[in-house]
This record gives C-alpha cells, structure tokens and sequence, in this order.
C-alpha cells in the first residue's frame, strides 16, 4: 500500500489554504495532517501561497522533493485566485518532476462534508458566492460510504438551485459554503427540510484537496501538469466588457 505525501492548495475563494498530508488511495479519507495554514487573504494570494508553502514545509521537516504527488483546487471560483493557484502549482511539478493532481472545487467540498454525513437520505449541496446574485454549486450524496455527484458543477441563481434540488428527490438537502449566507432566506422558503449550515469549517480546505485528488488517483485519472487548468464556468467580467464593447461599435 503506497503511502503519498501530498502538498495541496486551494485559492478558489479570499480563503488561501494550503495543507501537507500523508495518505493512500485506498483510504482517501484516512489523511495524516502534517501541517496546515488557512488564512483569509481578501483574495491576495499572489502575496500569500507561496509563503505558506515555504513555511509549511520548514515547520513540517519536509523537502518538496520528498512529496509525491501535488493537488490543487480548479474551481469554479475566484478567475485570479484559480489561476494564481493552478500556475504555482503546475510550477512546483514541472520544475521538480512531481505528479499534479487538478481538483474541481465543490469535490474537495462535498469531501470534506461527507464523513460527517451519516444520513442516507441527506443530500450535500456545497455552494459558493459567485457574486453577480448567483452562486456556483453542485449536489452530492453519500452512498454505501461512498460519494457520489448527482449535478453538474453550475453557476445560477439561488432560485434556479432550489428547484434543482426539488427536482432531484425528497431527500433533506444540507447547504454548506459561502453562499449559504447571502441567499439563506431564500432557500428556508423554496426548499422543504432544507438545512443550512455557515460554519466555515465546511468552506474550501487543502486537506480536502488532498482527500479528493487521492480518490481520483485511485480513478486512475491523470496527474499530467500540463492538464490541469482553472474552471470558471462563465466569462470573466473583463471578457464580458470586451463583448459590450464589440457590440456597441459594429452597432455605430
């Protein structure tokens, strides 16, 4: 049973974690934390992850060349954070040769969630603020101890979400992540059961990163750097600006 030490990072929101652990595919969620830094940055990770990384390693007693595979979170999310993530790490692997493993955002979060759910008729709703009025989320179950995703990752309204969740099943779905707060009276009317949770212990965490690119290692998924890349999911604001801007001239 091959034992990795991973080094994992999420910068997908203003939260910059970044986590070294010890673990094997068969027991993803079995990790040893050996050290862990999770900062509100306001989104300055530019300024913060590779600080944290350096730190965490002194503080763990581990060379980057010992570890053995890279995890990094790849959205939906922050468009700057993700790219600030995905580019540093996709560094660390190509410099030292280090296996990189890209984790979808919301994975790492529903992993995180779902040792704790020990209901077969809960559902896990990981949410996230993506500004704009809607919020990035997916719909996750926990099954014979297994997770399973029954949704696409998506961006759309609170309202949108909700009918997607009643759609779904009768099941009692439980909402974690940022997006929780800004939108909760709306899903305390729309959906039945609903429980909502703002801790901010089920926000976005490294070790989830790890705990979710060991289970995809074991998928047998690819560890190439040179495929991992940021999903946003919708166009940037700068990108949409452009598009208004196109429009407006070939108009005139």
């Amino acid at each position: 049973m091959a034992t990795y030490t991973i080094l994992a990072a999420d910068t997908s929101t203003t939260i910059n974690t970044v986590a070294l652990c010890q673990g094997t595919v068969e027991q993803p969620n079995n990790l040893t934390l050996l050290a862990e830094s999770t900062v509100e940055c306001n989104r300055l990770h530019s300024e913060r992850l590779i600080m944290s990384i350096d730190a965490l390693l002194e503080e763990a007693g581990i060379a980057l060349s010992t570890v053995n595979l890279l995890a990094v979170s790849i959205g939906p999310g922050s468009f700057t954070g993700l790219r600030i993530g995905a580019a540093t790490l996709k560094g660390f692997a190509l410099a030292q040769n280090i296996p990189l493993m890209g984790v979808p955002t919301l994975d790492a979060m529903a992993r995180i969630a779902a040792p704790f759910i020990v209901d077969a008729d809960l559902l896990l709703c990981p949410m996230l603020d993506a500004r704009m009025r809607e919020i990035f989320a997916a719909i996750y179950r926990v099954h014979e101890g297994k997770l399973q995703k029954c949704s696409e990752d998506q961006v759309c309204s609170a309202q949108d979400f909700a009918q997607q969740i009643n759609q779904l099943s009768c099941a009692t779905p439980v909402l974690f992540g940022d997006g929780v707060a800004p939108y909760r009276d709306a899903f305390d009317t729309l959906v039945p059961q609903v429980r909502c949770l703002e801790s901010n212990a089920l926000g976005p965490r490294a070790w989830g990163v790890a705990a979710e690119a060991l289970a995809r290692l074991a998928q047998g998924l690819p560890t190439d750097a040179a495929l991992v890349e940021p999903i946003y999911l919708r166009k940037s604001q700068a990108e949409i600006n452009r598009e208004r801007q196109n429009k407006a001239s070939a108009a005139t």
